[in-house]
């Protein structure tokens, strides 16, 4: 029987059951051959214990025996399953089985995988459309533009180099430092920590233009994706080399791959955002005058926080030799300092141009910083509704931040020829001053500021900037990640002893290396999936804990697991009213922790024994 013949609604057999499966799930992964080629070969062919067992043998691979477990043991576990069905929940859930295989496929085809990125659709589509969506907030763009001053950096008291973040008008909005790094990544191998290391050994140098441009990529990659339940995106090295358009290397007329050294320059860059601390004011931006200011004392800001939190990384290693190539892609977060900028109802959000991120940050860095300015103030003209207000050259100057080796007539020359090519490349509609200027008085003693940083320049936006940012901008971070599936197939795994976890193996977990999960508390499974799940959690009888006063209770990922069944509770559930984070539960469970937490253990025994008591006076 042909699969166009088997009908919607036909009761599936294993066999019909793996090949329906396959068939309407390959749509997800058209761009990955060399695994729809194995599956394909898994869906269709029958081995001898299949037959005998009717369920997966052993020699399946472990991404497809994930996706068979999906539908047969989580979505409709003990039901009757169609071809309708599996077609309603792969339209359903697209992105939660995308997450789910992500780990598998890392493990089962490392080589093809390390070179891709999670994001490669988000990339993808803010080429085809030739912007992406950042903050438009003042002290976003403040904060952004430090990391482009390395020179402003000075060594402090505490021997930490150290700025000022000041707005235009000479106001102290924060304090930013450089630190060293700590005692961190210890949960790394050695070789990738020392990799690590000396990316961030490099951090006052790799503060420029680029380095902005990678502040703006990765908020707005973690505000349009689904994030790990730590709130990590995963951030791939190619995310970038592909917005900037970098060219790959070639050999005999073949397309390889990009550059070690690219790539390299890419990640020291992320280090050197991880390497950031920024300290605030309380509740919101205290404006202090500079000229006031006399000691540190007289700063009331908060505790610093560092700018960017940096998880797990993965490396490459060399097929021959198997030494570790380079860091290709890290999990990474923007931290609560600026996260109110990018996430909530607060947030405000306008347009910018890509050809930011494709202007050299050594030849063309003043296009970058007018690009970014502009997008910014044409933000809050629109809302203004003040887009014909001219901007003062002398504020654009500044701005562009053009080199004191250029003399007044160069200075000139400069700004107009930046001009003329945001024009060209159509990230400005158009530009021109408002008044003639008067060419006798240009080279006159005084010219320069006496006359023509005084003059006037209108620039105008494109009409796509313009419809775009009066929009109310509701950015869809995809959050279609049913947790509940999630954790329904992580004790699929458990119970059945498989000798790889499904997302959490010890080598390629899925928050290590692909942490496109989105979990909030407030996602809704479809009731019919939810009575689905509920009805497939194991059947176990609940029992009761009777220790005696002369036994004493003691910690352990059984003892845990046990009162959390007879409870007939979640992990989420549980970790809430534990005082610990949903991850490091799931852990513990799984005898993943690698450093032992007595905080956390003195919390989840005082739970158990809290638990145990109301259970024996009941």
């Amino acid at each position: 029987m042909r699969y166009q013949d088997i009908h919607d609604r036909m009761i599936l057999n294993y066999e019909f059951l793996k090949i329906s499966i396959f068939e309407e799930t390959k749509i997800l992964f058209e761009d990955r051959p060399y695994i729809l080629d194995k599956w394909k070969q898994e869906a269709y062919r029958m081995t001898e214990e299949e037959v005998k067992n009717q369920v997966p043998g052993f020699s399946m691979g472990p991404s497809f025996r994930a996706l068979f477990s999906l539908f047969t043991q989580t979505l409709y576990f003990e039901k009757l399953i169609t071809k309708e069905m599996i077609k309603k929940a792969v339209d359903s859930y697209q992105d939660t089985i995308k997450v789910i295989l992500a780990g598998h496929f890392i493990h089962e085809f490392p080589m093809d995988e390390i070179k891709r990125s999670a994001n490669e659709e988000k990339i993808s589509e803010a080429l085809s459309r030739h912007y992406i969506y950042s903050s438009m907030d003042i002290d976003y763009h403040l904060m952004r533009d430090i990391v482009t001053k390395k020179k402003d950096f000075k060594k402090g008291e505490a021997g930490l180099l150290a700025t000022e973040i000041i707005d235009n008008r000479g106001h102290v909005r924060g304090l930013a430092e450089i630190r060293p790094p700590e005692s961190q990544k210890a949960e790394l191998a050695s070789d990738q920590q020392e990799m690590w290391l000396e990316l961030i050994e490099s951090t006052i140098n790799s503060l420029d233009e680029m380095t902005a441009d990678l502040f703006d990529l990765i908020t707005y990659l973690w505000m349009v994706s689904p994030k790990s339940v730590d709130g990590y995106i995963e951030f791939h090295s190619n995310d970038a080399l592909q917005l900037r358009n970098l060219k790959k290397r070639t050999a005999q007329g073949r397309e390889l791959d990009f550059r070690e050294e690219d790539r390299f320059n890419i990640m020291k860059r992320v280090a050197a955002l991880s390497s950031i601390w920024i300290s605030l004011g309380n509740q919101q931006v205290k404006v202090i005058n500079t000229q006031d200011i006399q000691d540190n004392e007289l700063y009331e800001f908060k505790d610093f926080q560092r700018m960017f939190e940096i998880g797990k990384i993965r490396v490459a290693y060399d097929k021959k030799t198997g030494e570790a190539k380079g860091i290709y892609a890290v999990q990474v977060k923007p931290s609560p300092v600026l996260t109110p900028y990018l996430d909530g109802p607060n947030r405000t959000l306008g347009l910018l141009d890509l050809k930011v991120f494709q202007y050299s940050h050594y030849t063309q860095r003043e296009h970058k910083r007018l690009t970014r300015y502009l997008n910014l103030q044409w933000k809050i003209r629109t809302i203004r509704r003040s887009l014909h207000q001219p901007f003062k050259v002398s504020t654009l100057l500044k701005t562009m931040d053009i080199s004191s080796r250029y003399n007044g007539v160069q200075k000139r020359d400069k700004f107009e020829n930046v001009l003329d090519e945001l024009q060209k490349d159509s990230v400005i509609s158009s530009w021109s001053y408002t008044e003639e200027i008067d060419e006798e008085q240009v080279g006159k003693k005084g010219w320069f500021q006496g006359y023509w940083t005084k003059l006037n320049v209108l620039i105008l936006p494109t009409d796509i900037v313009v419809k775009e940012n009066q929009k109310k901008m509701m950015i869809d971070s995809n959050r279609l990640v049913s947790e509940e599936i999630i954790e329904r197939m992580n004790q699929i795994s458990h119970e059945n002893s498989v000798s790889e976890d499904l997302f959490f193996s010890q080598d390629f977990s899925l928050n290590e290396l692909a942490p496109t999960l989105e979990i909030e508390d407030s996602i809704e499974v479809p009731s019919k999936v939810t009575s689905v799940i509920t009805s497939s959690l194991p059947k176990t009888e609940q029992q009761a804990f009777h220790f005696g006063p002369e036994k004493e209770l003691a910690l352990s990922p059984e003892t845990m697991r046990e009162m959390m069944d007879s409870q007939n509770m979640s992990i989420r559930q549980t970790a809430e009213e534990i005082g610990i984070s949903h991850s490091t539960l799931s852990r513990y469970l799984r005898k993943e922790n690698k450093r032992q937490n007595n905080k956390n253990d003195e919390k989840m025994l005082n739970w158990i024994k809290e638990k145990s008591k109301r259970q024996n006076s009941n």
